[in-house]
């Protein structure tokens, strides 16, 4: 019955098709483009400041530097040359979890017997790590402002999956309803409209996907050739970590799998003659004459003013997506803005 579904109603299921195929492949970029920034800037970072986490200076010897490797959690400690001399010994230390940095290195400063002044850490390197000083009341929120839009814009793209799949569930209702009126049980129809949406999303969401990789890749490339000849600028590497692959294939799934079992659920709680009535989307509890359409538009916006209040229910997806990706460009436009206001006053004007 699904197959056959699918094959008599090709323009329902081209839509659902293109919706998960565009969402995985706007998806896959946005996740490889971020994780690609956020590579680019920790190695700028490491390349313009040094490879450490945490520093401690002080009049030690340098067998001090075996007892610094010693201790828990500590992965190098390395004697920075360039900063050391006669008198202070400058130790540059990596832990195994950098997570617990603000918490070792003042135990490593009490066992070297130096002050807490004598430790620093690399601040601009942990922040790109999202690990921020506790005592610190204003961290650097730079890198959490760029994942609060990707989840933004991430969001947006998920519903445009559900919005298609409520779109194309709703309208069969009344199908379904017959089909129950007829003895099928709510098991049934939930399994079958688990095999539509995984025969229509499968290979979209991969290929999507792949596609999402390859335009990475391209726009990676497209950076460094117009950004060539900067000073100062080391040229970007493509990079993707199979775990954002995983979770961009899984995200998606995850989108297709909810889609499909809401409307589904929906149903398997709806008695037959409920479902082939099917009138509960399109009545207005409430007829409101709308003046403004009414005069702007004459009859043809009065009447579409109430089949968007008959629908407003089933649109909310559709209007909910649309707000948030707005919301992310907007965000970033504002973004940007500052930032080339901000540099033009500090270092031009």
């Amino acid at each position: 019955y699904s197959i056959g579904f699918i094959k008599k109603n090709r323009a329902s299921s081209v839509s659902v098709l293109v919706a998960a195929f565009i969402s995985a492949l706007f998806l896959s970029l946005l996740c490889g483009l971020f994780y690609n920034f956020w590579n680019y800037e920790i190695e700028s970072v490491v390349l313009e400041e040094g490879n450490w986490q945490g520093r401690i200076s002080g009049a030690f010897e340098e067998d001090k530097v075996s007892e610094i490797e010693n201790f828990a959690n500590v992965k190098t400690a390395i004697i920075n040359e360039d900063l050391s001399d006669d008198q202070t010994l400058v130790v540059d230390i990596c832990f195994d979890n950098m997570r617990a940095v603000y918490q070792d290195m003042p135990l490593i400063a009490q066992q070297l017997g130096v002050p807490e002044t004598s430790v620093s850490y690399h601040e601009s390197l942990l922040s790109s790590y999202f690990i921020n000083d506790p005592q610190d009341s204003n961290p650097p929120l730079l890198m959490a402002f760029y994942l609060f839009v990707l989840l933004l814009v991430s969001v947006s793209l998920i519903l445009i999956i559900h919005n298609s799949f409520a779109v194309s569930m709703n309208a069969r209702v009344h199908q379904f309803g017959i089909f129950s009126s007829i003895g099928a049980t709510p098991g049934q129809i939930r399994t079958c409209l688990l095999q539509e949406a995984a025969m229509l999303c499968v290979i979209p969401v991969l290929i999507g996907s792949i596609v999402g990789i390859a335009l990475t890749f391209g726009a990676i490339q497209a950076v460094n050739i117009l950004a060539d000849g900067i000073v100062g600028r080391h040229e970007a590497a493509f990079a993707y970590h199979p775990l954002v692959f995983a979770v961009t294939i899984l995200t998606s799934f995850l989108t297709v799998l909810i889609s499909a079992w809401l409307p589904a659920r929906k149903l398997s709680k709806m008695t037959p003659l409920e479902a082939i009535k099917n009138t509960g989307e399109l009545q207005l509890k409430r007829r409101k004459k709308s003046r403004i359409l009414a005069l702007l538009f004459g009859t043809e916006g009065e009447l579409a003013g109430n089949a968007l209040k008959a629908q407003k229910k089933s649109l909310r997806t559709a209007t909910l997506s649309l707000t948030l990706s707005f919301l992310g460009f907007a965000l970033m436009l504002s973004f940007f803005t500052l930032s080339g206001i901000s540099t033009n006053h500090t270092y031009f004007e």
